[in-house]
């Protein structure tokens, strides 16, 4: 029998594998960072007097990668990526060997050790070179500045092309047109206008185009459909939304500190929103990185300025450091790393301890560009004010928004004048050397008054300031500077192609790759200063190209000066030969989606899709599996409603030791160091998550409720479902085996059902803390229990008492014409329809109702409400004396706001049912200011759900269809 399109992970399971030894590889940009700032200050520190190039005891050194390698006596002292047989994490955990012998390492260090070999210790450069600290000084020599990208940005001249049979659109396919007839290669044809609206709207957006979207940009003819549709997709909020991920990645965005107790920074959404903002104001480049970098010394300040500067508070923070002033040194650092690398593709961090070993960087350039930032606040505790009240900002990391608008996380500086500062030696703040100033480096200046800053006040700064961040913001976005331009378009491309023209998007340095493209790198460059910085020009340049319009496949014919060749047969796939990466891009990289395109994708799929923008973040639904990996499982974790956690995945609280699942398994970046470029891994997790997550299963019901709405045949079911999820109609085929999948699960279905009928639940499967009076309650998949139709099933939280309060719970509708909700201030509860007293909150189709229950039912307000069955509804309610409000779905009003004058008594809460399948989850009490979830708990695993047999069938093919190659991938 013929099965369903291929899936994406079919065959997932042949893919696992082992962790590699990473140690004899070059690592990741990424990884060589990690190395420079954190690994080896601590071997340095504390192994290299006794295991270094003068002095090896135990026949074992730890200054090379090869020594590392090699082991001693001992043998063999590290298994990469196998902290747990390694010999050297036993003996800085004094397991066995007690190393270093004069004290334990701090518990920090010895963490970042381990991680460093669970990462495969990646060890930049040769190892068989010891890579020592430079002694006696770096000098910056004229052979060090003809580095291709310490070199001006020149505008190359554009190459003129007599092969009329390659596609020009502009510019930018000479280039590439010329580097492909040197090689002896063709283009890719044009990708057909379904793909490439399927490509830009991911690549602009980050989601996918509608059904009708897609048959309006197919069916136009107008011979400049194309760039109408570049114009729309960069005029819409959502390019910001896309964009503005990428920039985060960059600059480590979290909401979160770090370390055990992770606590949230508060207000850091507000940084986020501005990113957004600002793409989508198309605001310029370089005023972007100077709002970030010095927007408070700006005259006048604005709210988007002042919130530009939480970009300095992003980073991890240890709010119990065992060395407080090396603490504030690797803060600096992080502010330091992350601004070179991100503004400028250079690795200064690793001049932190010594002078760059590759690059003319020294610790002197180091030092002298942390002195810029020398003046500000760090991020510190709020402290309370003594006696109580509010709390105190002492350190500035709050400032009131120039609007009134609220507060932002923002910097400040101190008042008194910027400490001296220093080059420490070996990265110890507590070794310092030689006093250094605010600076430039040393590489990029034409001359030694160049390197100077006008300081200490820079022309139009706030007079609240010293003006030093902004002379340094306004030399790293000065036209002559030769690294921001070209690092900015590279990443452009990089996002567009799948590769930058520089595939070491944040190091453009020696140890760096070489541009494929040098003088189209440049061309892009020039152009986007010579466009006053505007960044969706440059969109609008690259995605017009023939270059970016090709198909991905790469099965074709090659070299036109040989297809007609009899001895050329054989190489009908050379260009896979010839340019096996595609650097040369004779044809457009297939590329899966990221882990947020593809969550926001599945939920657009469904209809669930919420645009809402803006604010602190949600939360989705995490399992106890999940929050346990805390040291106090489901801390800092808030609780979002239904239609909250439909958002867009950039707005997901991003929490530095707590992920989400799905995100975290398809190679979201970390936020703990900058990622220029994220890891595409294909793992058996993937495939798992994908078929049997809570998310998919919901999402997967929405989308067959969503079909149901529109179709009642099944092939008109097959066919919603396509148009739905990847915006075509099926093949012939693909109907075929569609229609013949929907009818085995129907009847398998049906037997489960046959075979498993609901029951009442047995004495080892109860739950807990709550008493139970009659009906057949189950634990539902995904937190929550749910109740087959009865006439008056009910639960009661037992030793619960409350009068006035707000309660917030989900409450769906499965099956059945009657209604179900919650009951507040119960005070009795037994068997029987009217054996109850409390007020009834019931969702009905189409109705919520308020009832008061005194041993029979009497209706108080009924209202009518997009209720429907399968969906959850978020219930709020507010009792205040005999008042009672009710709010419905988030909305900003409530629904009903009834007064009772005889109001009932203090009780417990709990949900009733009559007539309907019904399911209750995250119920949470606030009383006062305490907030308390009251968790449904069951003693036993789950139960199955209640869904009928055809409705199962048609849910199971939309997860077949949302784990496709064509849904996960670009094209």
């Amino acid at each position: 029998m013929a099965a369903l399109p291929r899936l994406r992970f079919g065959v997932v399971w042949a893919a696992l594998w082992v962790v590699a030894p990473l140690l004899a590889a070059e690592p990741t940009a990424e990884q060589a960072q990690f190395f420079e700032s954190k690994i080896r200050p601590i071997l340095a520190e504390n192994c290299h007097r006794c295991h270094g190039e003068k002095k090896q005891n135990g026949k074992l050194r730890l200054d090379t990668a090869a020594g590392l390698l090699a082991g001693g006596e001992s043998g063999s002292v590290i298994t990469p990526g196998q902290p747990e047989k390694s010999l050297l994490i036993e003996a800085i955990n004094y397991a066995s060997l007690e190393m270093p012998p004069d004290g334990k390492l701090k518990p920090d260090q010895v963490k970042l050790l381990t991680e460093w070999v669970k990462l495969g210790a990646p060890w930049p450069g040769s190892g068989d070179i010891a890579l020592q600290p430079r002694k006696g000084g770096l000098v910056v020599t004229d052979a060090d500045r003809q580095h291709w990208s310490f070199q001006p940005v020149r505008r190359p001249i554009v190459p003129q092309l007599q092969n009329t049979e390659y596609r020009i659109q502009n510019s930018i396919d000479l280039f590439v047109a010329g580097k492909l007839i040197e090689k002896g290669l063709t283009q890719s044809p044009d990708a057909d206008k379904r793909h490439l609206l399927r490509r830009l709207s991911f690549d602009l957006l980050g989601l996918p185009p509608t059904a009708d979207e897609i048959a309006a940009f197919t069916a136009d003819p107008r011979p400049d459909a194309y760039e109408r549709l570049i114009d729309r997709l960069l005029a819409v909020p959502q390019y910001g939304e896309r964009w503005g991920r990428h920039w985060l990645d960059i600059v480590r965005f979290a909401q979160s500190n770090g370390y055990e107790r992770d606590s949230e920074k508060p207000l850091a959404w507000r940084y986020r929103d501005y990113v957004i903002h600002a793409l989508n104001q198309d605001k310029p480049y370089d005023q972007f990185l100077i709002e970030q970098l010095a927007g408070d010394e700006l005259s006048p300040i604005t709210d988007e300025s002042l919130s530009a500067t939480g970009y300095y508070r992003l980073g991890i923070w240890d709010d119990e450091p065992d060395d407080g002033k090396q603490a504030k040194a690797d803060e600096f650092d992080d502010i330091v790393s992350t601004t070179a690398s991100a503004m400028l593709g250079l690795t200064l961090g690793c001049a932190r301890c010594h002078d760059h070993k590759f690059d003319p960087l020294g610790q002197e350039d180091y030092y002298s560009f942390t002195a810029f930032f020398h003046n500000i606040h760090l991020y510190g505790k709020m402290a309370d004010v003594v006696g109580g009240g509010q709390p105190v900002d002492k350190e500035g990391v709050f400032r009131p928004l120039p609007s009134g608008a609220g507060e932002t996380l923002c910097v400040r500086e101190h008042d008194n004048a910027p400490p001296q500062s220093f080059v420490l030696i070996r990265g110890n703040a507590h070794t310092p050397g030689k006093e250094v100033r605010p600076r430039f480096i040393e590489v990029l200046g034409p001359s030694p008054e160049a390197m100077q800053p006008k300081l200490p006040e820079a022309e139009g700064s706030s007079p609240s300031s010293r003006g030093r961040r902004l002379a340094l913001a306004r030399w790293i976005v000065r036209p002559e500077n030769p690294l921001t331009a070209r690092v900015a378009v590279n990443r452009l491309w990089q996002h567009h192609f799948g590769r930058g023209i520089v595939p070491t998007a944040s190091d453009l340095g020696h140890t760096g790759m070489k541009p494929t493209h040098p003088e189209l790198l440049d061309f892009l460059a020039s152009e986007l200063i010579a466009s006053d910085w505007q960044l969706k020009r440059m969109h609008r340049q690259i995605v017009s190209s023939a270059a970016y319009r090709q198909g991905s496949s790469s099965e074709r014919g090659m070299r036109n000066a040989e297809q007609d060749s009899v001895a050329s047969h054989s190489a009908l796939h050379a260009p896979s030969s010839l340019d096996p990466d595609n650097t040369l891009l004779w044809r457009q990289n297939l590329r899966r989606l990221e882990a947020e395109s593809i969550r926001d994708a599945v939920l657009a799929a469904s209809g669930e899709l919420n645009l809402q923008m803006g604010g602190r973040g949600i939360f989705p639904m995490l399992s106890a599996e999940v929050l346990a990996k805390q040291s106090r499982p489901g801390n800092g974790w808030d609780k979002s409603s239904a239609a909250e956690q439909a958002r867009r995945s950039v707005y997901v609280f991003v929490k530095r030791t707590l992920g989400v699942p799905l995100l975290e398994s398809f190679d979201v970046a970390s936020p703990d160091t900058p990622i220029s470029e994220r890891s595409v891994t294909t793992v058996a997790p993937q495939a798992l998550i994908l078929m049997n997550s809570d998310f998919l299963q919901q999402q997967a019901a929405a989308m067959a409720r969503r079909i149901n709405r529109v179709a009642e045949s099944q092939a008109a079911q097959i066919a919603a479902a396509y148009q739905f999820a990847l915006g075509r109609q099926p093949t012939a085929s693909e109907e075929r085996v569609a229609l013949a999948f929907l009818e085995r699960e129907t009847a398998r279905w049906s037997q489960i059902k046959a075979a498993t009928p609901l029951v009442a639940v047995p004495a080892g499967e109860q739950l807990i803390d709550w008493k139970q009076y009659e009906g057949q309650w189950k634990r539902m998949d995904g937190g929550g229990c749910q109740v087959e139709r009865h006439q008056g099933a009910k639960i009661v939280r037992e030793g619960l008492q409350f009068k006035n309060a707000t309660v917030e719970a989900q409450v769906m509708l499965q099956g059945g014409g009657g209604d179900a909700g919650l009951i507040l201030r119960v005070t009795e509860a037994a068997s029987g329809v009217n054996a109850l007293h409390a007020y009834n909150i019931n969702l009905r189709k189409n109705a919520l109702r308020l009832g008061k229950h005194m041993d029979d039912w009497r209706e108080l307000v009924s209202v009518k409400a997009t209720i429907e069955p399968g969906r959850w509804n978020d219930v709020k309610v507010q009792l205040d004396g005999g008042r009672i409000r009710v709010w419905l779905d988030g909305a900003a009003e409530p629904q009903i706001d009834f007064t009772d004058e005889k109001p009932l008594p203090a009780g417990s809460l709990g949900f009733r049912t009559f007539q309907v399948d019904a399911a209750v989850r995250q119920i949470r009490l606030r009383r006062d200011r305490e907030v308390e979830d009251v968790p449904m708990e069951y003693s036993q695993p789950a139960i199955a759900s209640m869904l009928g047999a055809s409705d199962r069938a048609l849910v199971e093919l939309c997860k077949l269809i949302l784990n496709l190659n064509e849904f996960i991938y670009c094209d």
